[in-house]
């Protein structure tokens, strides 16, 4: 989170019993800027509705990471998902030296897929009645993990998008807020 500072200013106006010019606190909050780079002087309010849109585009930062990961698992489990049909549908034998084109457009061999993804397979070459029963089930040991993840990650998505949307809320509030007190002071003059 950005570190913000305060400091005192003199106003134009003065206290009509002491004659004494008003003080008014300032804030500047690190990385906000005005456009000739110096610091830019906020109220109270605008300090906290600054902060808050700090928070929030580092939210939308998570979520995007987040669904970059998600989108990363799907194509994962796509991909086990054709391989594991195609095996099972090659009968008692398969050869897992076959090239095989990932969802992701890269080349491999399906050996060589299924070991990056992290499932427990045989040499590449080609697989026995047995060895395509092992491999078949080290798949689906290796697909329930990757749902187990994916459910993991809607539920951090939605947390994340929750307060997201709390952080967009309290700005809104805030701008609310200010209108109310513009339109009052309007009023009075």
């Amino acid at each position: 989170m950005s570190s913000f500072s305060t400091e005192q200013i003199q106003l134009s106006m003065y206290n009509t019993e002491t004659g004494d010019r008003l003080k008014a606190n300032v804030y500047t909050l690190e990385n906000v800027v005005n456009v000739d780079g110096s610091p830019r002087l906020m109220s109270i309010g605008q300090l906290v509705m600054a902060i808050c849109l700090q928070r929030a585009a580092g939210l939308e930062e998570q979520i995007i990471d987040l669904m970059e990961d998600m989108n990363e698992n799907t194509v994962l489990l796509e991909d086990l998902t054709d391989i594991e049909q195609m095996i099972v549908d090659s009968g008692d034998s398969f050869n897992s030296a076959q090239t095989y084109v990932t969802k992701s457009g890269r080349t491999t061999t399906y050996a060589v897929f299924l070991q990056e993804a992290g499932v427990t397979t045989e040499a590449a070459g080609t697989w026995n009645a047995a060895t395509i029963e092992s491999v078949v089930s080290s798949i689906e040991d290796k697909m329930d993990s990757l749902n187990t993840i994916s459910q993991e990650f809607l539920i951090q998505l939605q947390s994340l998008t929750a307060k997201r949307d709390q952080t967009y809320d309290l700005v809104s509030n805030i701008l609310k807020s200010f209108n109310t007190v513009l339109i009052g002071n309007a009023n009075n003059l």
